[in-house]
């Protein structure tokens, strides 16, 4: 077993390299990698003697897991764990796939997937199991994810084992950050052939980006409102307006009330933060009815969550 466990440890490793290479792609999905804990009850006739389901004497599996999420809905992971409780000497190879259901925080998922296991004084060494299963996932930040779930696990031929799999993960998702957009245009002038009308217009434009059903600010905006801010300082006679938008997973109504708070944040931001004037900020919501990307995939809804503002301040020149 010593021997079969350092060639699975070389085989995870070098799949985790493999991964690695494959997320540096500009693709929407995310390596992740976890560790996680397990209690499992074996079938009361693998050990002779041993009552494994007993849950004293069931193996507890710590896991290493190495997996890939393509995006909201589908994942996949590779996992190699051994017992650390010395009740019996358990090791286990395992590959799942994950449906997921909903974008919220907090999601059920159903996994399935196939398994080998290595158990000294068993009555059979080594067996192969089909497993599945169902959970539930939390994001506990943006990279940080834990998984609650069970699987029942079905041995492939041999004498038809039945075991039981109980567990408790966490996952570091290697996700993308969000990007922190500040746009100041060149000066435009109007055309030569008439001076007199001659105005040059700073544009400034402020994108903040949200998660999923949130409406909190990112410390990664803090610099285009520390610049806006400074704008609105610099020209007292200018306003502006934000407006508010979502991508198009919930009701109509849900998503308009959501793409306002988004708006109100910020404003709220430059009003409590700046001291700028409420009465020059407004506010504007339009839901989902203005997505400036794919709605169907994961890159797009991002995208679509979001407040914008632009400002336009004239600024004279001299003829």
């Amino acid at each position: 077993m010593k021997k079969f466990s350092i060639l699975i440890s070389a085989i995870f490793f070098g799949a985790t390299l493999t991964l690695l290479n494959t997320a540096s792609a500009n693709t929407d999905g995310n390596v992740y990698l976890g560790f996680g804990l397990s209690s499992l009850a074996l079938d009361s006739e693998r050990v002779v003697g041993v009552p494994t389901r007993s849950p004293g004497h069931t193996p507890k599996i710590g896991s290493l897991f190495l997996g890939y999420q393509f995006n909201d809905q589908w994942s996949v992971d590779l996992s190699f764990g051994a017992d650390m409780s010395n009740n019996v000497d358990t090791s286990q190879v395992s590959v799942n796939g994950y449906r997921f259901f909903t974008e919220k925080k907090w999601k059920p998922y159903i996994s399935a997937g196939l398994s080998s296991f290595g158990i000294d004084d068993a009555t059979e060494d080594r067996t192969e199991q089909f497993q599945a299963g169902v959970g539930i996932s939390g994001a506990l930040s943006d990279n940080l994810e834990l998984r609650l779930g069970y699987q029942h696990l079905f041995e492939i031929g041999g004498e038809s084992y039945n075991d039981d799999n109980v567990m408790v993960a966490l996952n570091w998702h290697f996700r993308k950050p969000a990007p922190a957009v500040v746009a100041k245009a060149k000066p435009e002038a109007q055309p030569e052939s008439v001076p007199q009308q001659k105005e040059v217009v700073d544009t400034f434009e402020l994108l903040v980006q949200f998660d999923f059903d949130k409406s909190t600010i990112k410390s990664v905006f803090q610099p285009q409102f520390d610049e806006i801010a400074q704008v609105l300082k610099d020209s007292p006679e200018i306003t502006m307006t934000v407006e508010g938008h979502t991508c198009w997973i919930g009701t109509e109504e849900y998503n308009q009330g959501l793409s306002e708070r988004r708006a109100n944040a910020v404003k709220n931001k430059f009003v409590e933060e700046y001291g700028v004037n409420a009465d020059r900020v407004k506010t504007v919501g339009y839901g989902e009815t203005r997505p400036v990307a794919d709605n169907k995939t994961l890159s797009g809804r991002q995208k679509n969550r979001r407040a914008i503002s632009v400002i336009l301040r004239p600024r004279p020149v001299s003829k």
